[in-house]
């Protein structure tokens, strides 16, 4: 069995993380969360949510990290969508950001996202990036942050 660490990002109260209209960011990353939940439960699949689950709580990074790696994660990622005017433009694309200082597992797990992400979604790939975010920057476990297209796109 895999553990697969899936971490909603943000919560239901994080100031600014929403669309035009007001549907939160970890709305729509707890939608996706969900549907790869559902993708995947005919697999030998354990789930984490290091946010818990619910979003009532905007869970500290540094509890998240040390949620997933206490529960003894064999992978983590963790969705987002990403935002560019905060009013409704025509911005488009899936992007998978690892730790600056990735490891080759990190990267592996990067392509097998992105690669999908891509093809599942029709949206312009917007490329594999590197960024020091807390939640994935552990290097003990294979992490990944996926931005899955913006919120504030038409």
């Amino acid at each position: 069995m895999i553990k697969i660490a899936l971490d909603a990002g943000h919560g239901l109260h994080t100031k600014g993380k929403q669309t035009p209209t007001g549907i939160k960011e970890w709305t729509l990353n707890d939608d996706v969360r969900d549907l790869v939940v559902e993708i995947l439960e005919d697999y030998d699949v354990e789930f984490i949510f290091p946010d818990k689950n619910e979003g009532k709580t905007d869970e500290s990074l540094s509890s998240r990290v040390a949620y997933y790696i206490s529960k003894g994660a064999d992978v983590v990622v963790s969705t987002h969508h990403n935002a560019l005017t905060n009013k409704w433009n025509k911005a488009t694309g899936v992007e998978v950001w690892v730790d600056k200082k990735y490891t080759a597992a990190d990267m592996r797990l990067a392509k097998c996202i992105y690669s999908r992400l891509v093809k599942y979604t029709g949206l312009k790939g917007r490329g594999i990036k590197k960024e020091n975010w807390a939640v994935i920057n552990q290097n003990k476990i294979p992490a990944v942050l996926v931005e899955g297209g913006f919120m504030d796109s038409t």
